[in-house]
């Protein structure tokens, strides 16, 4: 079953800005430390009797622990004028198997298992390409799964500070009821016109699977008056298949409603990037 946590941290004094990550170096759990510290005593030869493993994929996934630890990134959720003295972040956890044992992401459990005594060790990661625009400018996010963080961190920094322009969030995941992250408040903004639209995609909730990408094409013609009309794209969340798709999805649509070649509609794409109405944050 997925496991996505939302954790607000205590950071009185800290500045970002939406759009920005939280960098974490995530610690490794006493028991594994332990015996690493153990290694100091004996030869490399010995590491099996110390680690039990069952062949030598995972004898080398053991290894990989000696390495260095480095930081993880993480797009903030949170916004200094909605959120004063706190970091918000979005984390999936994350499980995958190795020879039939289940398994977890190093920084994803650490931070799962995190309670309110806990002191965290973090810095932020600017990410000047990923910015908010003028407050008259009007933006479409698109942000599937934990995408949705630096949308959620841009969303109520131009609700707190009364931002005139249109905000359009696309958002997916696989189910409504159990995976539809930060519901109340995208519901909240959309009543009060924080949010002027809201297109969601479920992809496991129906017989054929459907994705923002789908949203997208099928409120075309909208999509594209946004488009002429001056609006900002940005997409957040997995590199592939996902932001490819999307990409595509939006060429697709300036070639049909914009009534132009599949050239002259990529070069529009291509356009909107380079003079930055067009931004990604992808992984």
């Amino acid at each position: 079953m997925k496991e996505t946590n939302h954790i607000e941290i205590e950071a009185e004094g800290v500045i970002y800005q939406p759009g920005d990550s939280l960098g974490i170096i995530p610690e490794n759990k006493k028991e594994i430390v332990e015996k690493i510290a153990a290694l100091a005593e004996i030869d490399l030869l010995d590491l099996m009797k110390i680690f039990p493993v069952k062949d030598d994929k995972e004898f080398t996934s053991v290894l990989k622990i000696l390495e260095p630890i480095s930081p993880r990134l993480y797009s903030i959720a949170s916004s200094p004028e909605a959120h004063s003295g706190e970091v918000h972040i979005t984390v999936a956890k994350n499980c995958f198997s190795v020879n039939d044992d289940l398994k977890y992401g190093l920084a994803s459990e650490f931070l799962s298992l995190l309670n309110e005594e806990n002191e965290l060790k973090f810095y932020i990661h600017p990410n000047h390409c990923f910015r908010l625009p003028e407050e008259d400018k009007s933006v479409i996010m698109i942000g599937p799964g934990t995408g949705i963080a630096p949308f959620r961190s841009f969303i109520a920094e131009r609700d707190a500070t009364g931002a005139a322009g249109k905000n359009w969030l696309f958002f997916g995941e696989q189910h409504f009821v159990s995976d539809f992250l930060y519901q109340a408040e995208i519901q909240s903004w959309f009543e009060t016109g924080v949010l002027t639209r809201v297109d969601t995609a479920f992809s496991r909730d129906q017989q054929e699977k459907i994705y923002v990408q789908h949203k997208i094409k099928k409120n075309g013609n909208e999509f594209f008056e946004w488009l002429q009309a001056g609006s900002f794209v940005y997409v957040c969340g997995a590199k592939a298949p996902m932001s490819t798709d999307v990409e595509e999805a939006i060429v697709q649509v300036v070639e049909e409603f914009g009534e132009r070649t599949r050239e002259e509609a990529q070069k529009y794409v291509d356009d909107l990037k380079e003079g930055g109405r067009f931004l990604l944050d992808v992984y």
